[in-house]
């Protein structure tokens, strides 16, 4: 009997395995698999009937029934009832409309129970009750004949009552994983949200920084200044633009890499810079080798740089900054030192500078160095930093060049 619940409840157990750490799994392949798992539950427990006396093999096959209910799956039990009630009218002899009385009387309790809230373990004592009962019927015949079955009898009708309670607690505990799986992956799900909406305000801040401090900068009587300007602000629009597309997705940063110009790319991140160490009134240097031509995805190595060279004019004093910002290539990589003369970071700000929501600024969002660090590596790259408390900060990134 007790071999009889565990062959019953096993496919069920299966499959909330399966459900659990099977990820992205449809509704309708869900309920396939657990129409499956129960059919599996019928099929082992007709299998082992063989092995069970006559009088008891009653009490074992109804089990797949009940789990159907437990489960709410209907439609199910119904088919198993069918199958079972065939089986035991024709192989045990039971009375047909008896039969029919009982397996109607489960589907009449599992609809008052969905269709009411009684939740206190309403539909696991009506359960026992009639199946309890229906065995004890059932036995009474063959304990009239044999009464060396009395004792017999009793173990079955309260090892049954127990596997149903069991299999009960554990569909229960189980739901409560498996509730509690949706519930995790509802607020993983919420968590990309925020996160791609954190990216959205962090990296459109910085074009929409550019675009009013070259409209500060703005002289409608020079016509040449006012030409270039706007030209850097339309480049940085279209940069915000670009930047709202892909995160309207809440998807991993894509990269495209296509054969381009490093040397013109630095040249455009000057432009956009320019109001940024004006503010500050601090001192910069580009040192680029010539003629460097790179596969990377230009407009997001574009970001990555503005963001890195930004940092480093946020961190040092005004008027006695200095930011450099090195760049050569050997045969494979290219690489990428800025250098600022700043505050610098301690080791335990050093060792969480990359993390997400990390930040040591009073309204940072965290975000922009470790957006910076998956484009980087997206590029096949890596990034990384080192700092002196009073003296500075290095940040050191390298690119295949392929």
């Amino acid at each position: 009997m007790i071999i009889n619940g565990i062959l019953a409840l096993f496919p069920i157990l299966i499959y909330e395995y399966f459900y659990i750490y099977m990820q992205n799994l449809k509704k309708e392949k869900i309920e396939i698999l657990l129409n499956f798992s129960l059919l599996i539950s019928l099929y082992l427990t007709m299998y082992i009937k063989n092995y069970i006396p006559e009088i008891f093999q009653f009490s074992g096959l109804i089990l797949p029934v009940l789990i159907s209910y437990f489960v709410k799956k209907p439609k199910t039990a119904i088919l198993i009832s069918i199958v079972i009630g065939e089986y035991i009218i024709r192989d045990l002899n039971y009375n047909i409309i008896t039969t029919i009385i009982y397996f109607s009387l489960l589907f009449i309790i599992y609809i008052i129970y969905n269709r009411t809230n009684k939740t206190q373990n309403f539909l696991l004592k009506s359960y026992i009750t009639l199946t309890s009962l229906m065995i004890i019927i059932n036995e009474i015949p063959p304990v009239i004949k044999n009464r060396n079955l009395i004792l017999d009898s009793a173990i079955s009708v309260i090892i049954f009552i127990f596997i149903i309670y069991i299999i009960n607690i554990m569909l229960k505990e189980s739901s409560n994983i498996m509730s509690l799986h949706s519930n995790l992956k509802e607020f993983e799900k919420e968590k990309s949200i925020r996160l791609s909406l954190f990216k959205i305000t962090h990296e459109i801040k910085n074009p929409i920084a550019v675009v009013k401090g070259y409209l500060d900068m703005f002289d409608s009587n020079n016509k040449e200044k006012s030409e270039k300007y706007v030209n850097v602000m339309k480049n940085e629009i279209d940069r915000t633009l670009n930047l709202l597309t892909d995160f309207m997705e809440f998807t991993k940063i894509k990269v495209e890499k296509k054969e381009n110009n490093f040397n013109e790319l630095i040249d455009d991140v000057k432009e956009v810079l320019i109001p940024f160490f004006i503010a500050k009134n601090i001192s910069y240097y580009f040192e680029v080798e010539e003629n460097i031509n790179i596969k990377i995805d230009y407009l997001r190595m574009k970001q990555v740089i503005l963001n890195i060279i930004k940092n480093a004019v946020e961190s040092c004093e005004k008027d006695t900054g200095h930011v450099s910002t090195t760049i050569f290539t050997d045969t494979d990589s290219l690489y990428i030192y800025v250098k600022d003369n700043g505050t610098g970071m301690t080791k335990e700000t050093l060792d969480k500078i990359l993390t997400p929501f990390y930040t040591t600024k009073e309204k940072g969002t965290g975000l922009g160095v470790s957006l910076s660090k998956e484009i980087i590596e997206s590029h096949g790259g890596n990034l990384s930093y080192t700092s002196d408390i009073g003296k500075g900060t290095v940040c050191k990134i390298a690119l295949p060049k392929n």
